[in-house]
């Protein structure tokens, strides 16, 4: 089977907090039978546990008998969607997403898997109902990430004012998102408010390596800013670290 496209995924295998599974004994009766949601558990303990050893073939075994346990357990449809996204058999994940999602509308990882495999299809607009059910889960652990996926799903569809908004919104829940200040940078530049877009640009540089895209804007705004040492410094590292980008070719003058 092929392996070739993966979707970014922070955040695709969730790992459960390990219940205690032996049952109370007593003297006359002895051991108890373990509850349901604890049997079910346990099928899930096993399939996370394979899917984070790379063990991918032993996952789906577990996934099957949780769900002979519970049909409707949204952990484990969820998680046979991610089986199958990893398998490349994407017809068969969105189904299981969407079985998810049934037996639990706010089902976080399943909003956010389904919501990585819709933008994977360039399926914007549709990606944009999980991720505006998701951000609107106050507990939530990744929620800024989640405004920061609706950013980006909005920048694909051309609404800026919404991509804006939903960066701007990941940054209040954590400031040291680094795509996030990137992509305000260049919102900010697009609207030749050179200000902002610098403030975001120092932002982002303090907290990530820099890309071909990411050199480009700031040779862009270099220019802009009428620096020529700093515009010369972003074009010897896009030339020299990415010779062969289209960005190398595209903002390097004479390059």
């Amino acid at each position: 089977m092929k392996r070739g496209r993966t979707a970014r995924t922070a955040g695709i295998v969730w790992v459960a907090i390990c219940l205690g599974l032996a049952g109370c004994v007593t003297e006359t009766t002895g051991p108890e039978p373990a509850s349901t949601d604890a049997r079910v558990q346990a099928q899930l303990n096993l399939a996370r546990g394979y899917l984070e050893s790379g063990d991918r073939s032993r996952v789906r075994e577990p996934l099957e008998r949780a769900l002979e346990i519970n049909p409707r357990s949204a952990d484990a449809l969820g998680l046979l969607g991610v089986y199958y996204q990893g398998e490349e058999e994407f017809a068969l994940a969105e189904q299981y997403y969407r079985r998810a999602l049934r037996a639990d509308a706010r089902h976080a990882a399943s909003l956010n898997n389904f919501a990585v495999l819709l933008f994977s299809q360039e399926r914007y607009r549709e990606a944009l109902v999980p991720l505006r059910t998701l951000v609107r889960d106050t507990t939530y652990r990744a929620r800024d990430v989640a405004f920061e996926n609706l950013g980006l799903t909005e920048l694909r569809l051309g609404q800026q004012a919404e991509a804006q908004a939903a960066f701007t919104r990941a940054l209040s829940l954590n400031p040291d998102l680094p795509l996030s200040h990137l992509e305000l940078a260049d919102l900010a530049f697009k609207a030749g408010d050179l200000p902002t877009a610098a403030s975001h640009y120092d932002r982002f540089r303090a907290l990530a390596r820099q890309f071909p895209r990411s050199l480009c804007l700031g040779i862009d705004l270099a220019r802009a800013q009428g620096d020529a040492d700093q515009r010369a410094s972003y074009e010897i590292a896009l030339r020299n670290l990415y010779p062969d980008s289209p960005e190398a070719s595209r903002c390097i003058v004479g390059g």
